[in-house]
This record gives structure tokens, sequence and C-alpha cells, in this order.
């Protein structure tokens, strides 16, 4: 009787240490972000050189500067989208848009309002040294981290290594098992 009881517990504790480690439950929940395009351009405030202070106003609005007894009136350049593709599943479901958008020297991913990328365990965004993903796992890329969400939108910073002539393509991949979700080729 005790060693039914041995094997039981035995089974209950990997069974529960299986479903720890490989997550079945992520594929059947969403995680919904609704992230601005104007949050992923937001200015940082910083110190002028000229007056001990800078003002830095909304990329919508306009921003003025002092010197002595002449106005300059500036405006930040509204984000333009560079580069762009359609999202689709690769044996997961998904869709949507990627778009790489550019404002002065930053460029920053963004999954728009219409993605839907079926959920899994240890999801990352990579953006591709390539046109596309042609199969295996990517030897050249960019980790722009974990996925936000999989559902609405949402935008990844992009470092100083990203090169819209070389990084052609975006790849959901799933760490944990070495495998892909979703591509969206950039054009």
């Amino acid at each position: 009787m005790s060693r039914r009881w041995l094997f039981a517990g035995g089974a209950t504790a990997l069974a529960l240490v299986a479903f720890l480690l490989f997550r079945p439950d992520t594929l059947f929940t969403e995680v919904e972000t609704r992230e601005s395009l104007e949050e992923a351009f937001t200015p940082t405030l910083g110190t002028g050189a000229s007056t001990g202070t800078t003002t830095i106003a909304p990329p919508t609005t306009e921003l003025s500067t002092s010197t002595i007894g002449a106005t300059t009136t500036i405006r930040p350049a509204e984000p333009t989208a560079i580069q762009s593709g359609q999202l689709f599943g690769i044996d997961h479901s998904a869709q949507g848009t990627a778009t790489i958008y550019a404002q002065g020297e930053e460029y920053v991913l963004r999954f728009e309002d219409d993605t839907d990328i079926q959920n899994g365990p240890d999801l990352y965004v990579w953006l591709l040294a390539d046109t596309q993903y042609s199969g295996g796992t990517p030897t050249e890329y960019i980790d722009l981290g974990t996925v936000k969400g999989t559902v609405g939108s949402q935008n990844y910073q992009l470092p100083l290594e990203y090169d819209p002539a070389i990084h052609r393509a975006v790849l959901i991949w799933c760490r944990r098992f070495a495998v892909p979700f979703a591509a969206a080729p950039l054009v």
C-alpha cells in the first residue's frame, strides 16, 4: 500500500514539474496590450548647455527654444513607417501587421492593433538579418526580448545595430522548444 502512495506522489510531482516546464495552458490564453505609437517615441528630459534646462514637448506640439533675443520654433518630425509586413503563423495561428517606424535617429518595431498571435511559453521577438524566415534556428538576429502581448498593439525599441537594409523580417520564436511561432517579411 505504501508503494502505491509513493508511486502516486512521484507521478503527481512529475506531472506538476512537466506542467510548469511546458506550460500548455499558455496556448489557450491571450495577453492583450494597447501601446500607442506616441509612447514609443516619447522624448526624455535632458539638460541644455546654454540655460541649464531643456523643455521637450510631446511629438505633436511645437518646441520653442530661446537664445539671446531670438526665438526658434522646431517641430519634431512625426514617426514615419519605413517597412511593413503581414504576420503569418508557422504551425501556430498568427495574423496582424508588423511595422518599422523611424523618427530622427530612432527606430521602433510596432505590432499594430490587428495583431493576434497564438500564445505559447517563452516567446521572443527577433529581427532577422534576411528577407524571410527560411527554417531552422536563425544564426543572425537581433533579440528584442519577450513578446509583450499576444493581442493588440505593442512597441519594441530597436538597438543601434539595427539596419533597415539588412534586417528585413520579424520572427516570433519559442525559446523553450526552439520552434518558430510566426513571421513577417518587411518590405
